[in-house]
């Protein structure tokens, strides 16, 4: 978006109204639009749809994308529908999960691009009838195949070479290379990260939804609390973190701490495989702990990280305080995770600058025609 505005284009975010005050702090327009959702669990238990879905033969990971598409998906349409006859833009960028936006840009034939995450997360593989029943709720052709999905642009920030187990990728595919975003203008370091004592710094994190897991904090807590290490543990706006105190001398526990902010600081990442912890680390060369927690991208992300040597994926259950030590230490002391990690650095880094992505969107606004590789 900043790429764009750079370019002189007008931009703007259609959210949920709660993210609007986020949205126009730096500096672009904001349109509530779809649910009014903080982002500060997981979604679907708040939908009326969601015994019923649950009630399907499908996977879980299945019944979450049919939730997007089905429950999510109609929420965003119906609002952003008038938006696009009032405002007439040219392009919609989209999250690959998000299919409100994909119906409106068929419904008047507008180009649009999508943004995936670690992994290519593509409708017709599982849950085609969904979106055969969402295109039919909106009036547009029922393709029995879809074959036209995702026709035009993907935006990766990950490299060519990264591919996690899912749906191959579609032909138009282009990687860039996306620096983390994650400050506001008020967010700082806390004052103690100065004085930490002179040893390894771990960092562990749930992300933003899944993180009210407090039984997977304590046996973070647990595994490393002997261990000579400084651990940082961010357990989200929503959970307080006196819930764990009183703590070890070498474990300190926050809400909230921008990784652009504190990974430079770490030797590794405990995380749950979500996809912006997972680039804030390889942007920052750091190995990986990976615990996933249950959203569809996260045991495919955790696998393909075991996989490609950035570090162990563990699936206790319960989980045990001596695997998660067991995994950290041998993170910090196996020298061929840190390289790993650091080849993956400066390939991320190597990639095309946003205003060549910028560049591709304006040729798609322009010609509506699909950005082969």
């Amino acid at each position: 978006a900043q790429a764009l505005q750079a370019r002189g284009h007008e931009v703007a975010f259609a959210t949920g109204q709660g993210f609007g005050p986020v949205v126009k702090h730096v500096g672009f327009q904001h349109f509530p639009c779809g649910l009014d959702y903080d982002g500060s669990g997981d979604v679907f238990p708040t939908l009326p749809e969601w015994p019923d879905i649950q009630s399907q033969p499908l996977p879980p990971a299945l019944q979450q994308l049919y939730g997007f598409i089905a429950a999510l998906g109609p929420r965003m349409a119906d609002d952003l529908i008038p938006l696009v006859e009032s405002w007439q833009p040219a392009l919609i960028v989209r999250d690959q999960l998000e299919f409100g936006s994909y119906i409106v840009a068929e419904r008047f034939s507008l180009p649009y691009a999508s943004v995936m995450w670690a992994l290519y997360i593509d409708p017709r593989y599982g849950c085609a009838e969904a979106l055969v029943e969402l295109r039919q709720r909106y009036g547009l052709p029922d393709s029995s195949n879809l074959a036209a999905f995702d026709r035009y642009l993907v935006l990766k920030s990950l490299p060519p070479e990264w591919n996690s187990v899912g749906a191959p990728e579609a032909p138009v595919t282009h990687s860039f290379c996306t620096p983390p975003f994650d400050q506001s203008q008020t967010d700082q370091l806390p004052a103690w990260v100065e004085t930490l004592p002179a040893r390894p710094t771990i960092h562990a994190t749930l992300g933003t939804a899944f993180n009210q897991a407090p039984d997977v904090f304590r046996a973070i807590i647990a595994a490393l609390s002997t261990e000579d290490v400084n651990v940082i543990i961010t357990v989200g706006r929503s959970l307080n973190p006196a819930l764990f105190h009183p703590l070890p001398d070498n474990i300190y526990v926050e809400q909230y701490i921008p990784q652009s902010l504190l990974l430079p600081r770490c030797a590794a990442l405990i995380f749950h495989g979500g996809y912006n912890s997972l680039l804030s680390a390889l942007w920052h060369g750091l190995p990986l702990v990976t615990i996933p927690m249950g959203a569809g991208d996260q045991l495919p992300t955790a696998q393909q990280c075991q996989k490609i040597g950035l570090g162990p994926m563990i699936t206790d259950d319960p989980l045990k305080p001596e695997t998660i030590r067991a995994a950290v230490l041998a993170v910090l002391t196996q020298p061929q995770y840190r390289e790993q990690a650091r080849h993956w650095q400066s390939q991320i880094k190597a990639l095309p600058d946003l205003s060549i992505a910028a560049k591709r969107l304006e040729t798609l606004a322009e010609n509506h025609e699909p950005q082969f590789v």
